[in-house]
């Protein structure tokens, strides 16, 4: 009885170190897509990459068609800084965006899906009327909502820049919403816009 019992324990554990070992491969292989889908991406829209690593922010105007890239993996373009007022802690920041892709699409050769939001109280588009999305500057859980955009990475670049700042984004899944990153799915955020700090 007892090796019975054993034998069925040991056909558990393999069966179950096999599921989470093709799980892993599965993982793996999309988190490399993600990256090449990324990479592609960049290509085919003849983005100039900076990086945080090599302190390449640019100082002043930007260059044409470049985006910064953060050690955390995001890149994003400032189309404009804001007015210079900085985020602080437990400020409420309130953000809009024109629309997004989802950044595989696009690397397929499929340019015309754009997502518009969906804000709180919508009631036309475009422009969008209602509330935009909101997080709490210094509090992550508000970084990642259930049925929101708001991530991670719309919280990284307000080290760079202010109030009414306008980004392009390209958002990596791991810092990208809980739906984007359960899915392993990178978005392309255009003209990300910070509203408001209160």
């Amino acid at each position: 009885m007892g090796k019975k019992i054993s034998g069925i324990i040991l056909l558990i554990v393999t069966f179950c170190f096999s599921f989470s070992c093709k799980e892993g491969e599965n993982l793996q292989e999309l988190i490399k897509e993600e990256t090449r889908a990324i990479s592609r991406y960049i290509d085919f829209n003849d983005i100039n990459i900076l990086y945080e690593d090599k302190g390449e922010y640019p100082k002043g105007k930007w260059p044409e068609n470049t985006y910064f890239k953060t050690t955390d993996g995001l890149f994003f373009q400032v189309v404009d800084s804001g007015n210079g007022k900085k985020a602080q802690i437990l400020d409420v920041i309130s953000v809009r965006y024109d629309y997004m892709q989802f950044i595989k699409d696009v690397a397929q050769g499929d340019t015309t899906k754009y997502n518009f939001p969906i804000y709180s109280n919508y009631m036309s588009y475009p422009p969008p009327v209602g509330q935009p999305f909101n997080f709490t500057y210094g509090i992550s859980l508000t970084y990642n909502q259930v049925n929101s955009p708001v991530c991670q990475a719309w919280v990284i670049p307000l080290t760079y820049v202010g109030e009414g700042a306008i980004l392009n984004v390209i958002v990596p899944s791991l810092l990208g919403s809980a739906v984007d990153l359960r899915s392993i799915t990178p978005i392309f955020y255009k003209n990300l816009r910070y509203t408001s700090f209160n």
